[in-house]
């Protein structure tokens, strides 16, 4: 009995031993270069913004302002079957309603550093001004935005998650999510621009965003590592969107050290003259967003 009780202890140990390792590899890609890394059992990537961290809430078409439109995945209703009850997956035909609006309703895009330039009130620009960003970096994004904003000569700004790229591109697998790959960025970038989103830190820990849970070591080195990627690769790294819209006064304070010139939330607003430069509000688009919506948020019925 002894040497049964000693053989079942063993197995038991080397057991925990494993599931251990297997728990480590999954968290190891999280902490780079950083041996502060936390451990929880709860910690994972969800690649979309959970819906606890947008804010709903009318928009006051009436006061003049930028329109900063959110998006992020989209997927074709014959495609989508493991994200339907997603709200940040859009179908191509919804996007290309939407953008055909602006286009007919005479709506132009900006860059960021034309808004950059916008909030530290060294310009004005036309009410029928938009800026379109995409955030995580999808290969969808290549797939079913591109084309139309290239027909309507439309330009955007793609946030990236550089540890989730590969070099070459990936074979697009409706039920995965597929990103960008570097080697992809060139061809793309006579609409898209990139800027820094994470680099490993697209993850949360239970509701909370590893650019807050994490030590201020290990979140400086995730946006070090972004940005420096961008730069290396010949890309922007002045613009940065949060992850999951989380900060805290030592995320902006991090980023400005790391020369960041602007971040964005997921606060539901516009962007003004003097709009604070690390807090800039924007106006997700979700599954549900009707045409009025939609309007209303771009302020056209306004106009």
């Amino acid at each position: 009995m002894k040497k049964m009780g000693l053989v079942l202890s063993v197995l038991l140990i080397v057991y925990m031993l494993s599931a251990c390792s297997t728990f480590d590899k999954d968290v190891a890609g999280t902490q780079e270069n950083s041996g502060a890394q936390k451990k929880h059992k709860h910690q994972h990537e969800n690649p979309f913004i959970p819906s606890h961290t947008y804010e709903k809430g009318d928009i006051d078409a009436s006061v003049p302002g930028v329109p900063v439109l959110m998006y992020h995945h989209i997927l074709k209703a014959s495609e989508n079957k493991k994200f339907r009850k997603n709200p940040a997956v859009i179908t191509p035909e919804a996007f290309a309603v939407q953008m055909k609006i602006l286009h007919d309703n005479g709506y132009k895009t900006i860059q960021l550093d034309t808004l950059e330039q916008y909030v530290d009130k060294k310009i004005k620009l036309p009410a029928k001004t938009v800026v379109l960003t995409f955030d995580d970096g999808y290969l969808t994004n290549f797939m079913y935005a591109y084309p139309i904003l290239k027909r309507y000569q439309y330009k955007a700004t793609m946030f990236v998650i550089t540890g989730s790229m590969q070099q070459d591109p990936e074979k697009f697998n409706p039920d995965m999510l597929n990103r960008v790959s570097w080697s992809e960025l060139p061809k793309y970038s006579d609409v898209f621009t990139y800027e820094p989103h994470a680099h490993h830190f697209h993850r949360v820990l239970g509701k909370e965003s590893f650019m807050l849970a994490q030590p201020r070591v290990a979140v400086k080195n995730d946006i070090h590592t972004v940005s420096e990627l961008l730069h290396a690769h010949h890309f922007g790294n002045r613009y940065f969107a949060y992850p999951y819209g989380q900060y805290n006064q030592n995320t902006i304070k991090i980023l400005k050290q790391e020369g960041i010139h602007m971040a964005f939330t997921t606060r539901k607003g516009r962007v003004y003259p003097g709009s604070p430069k690390f807090e800039l509000n924007r106006i997700g688009v979700f599954p549900y967003t009707s045409l009025k919506e939609f309007k209303k948020s771009i302020g056209l019925n306004a106009l």
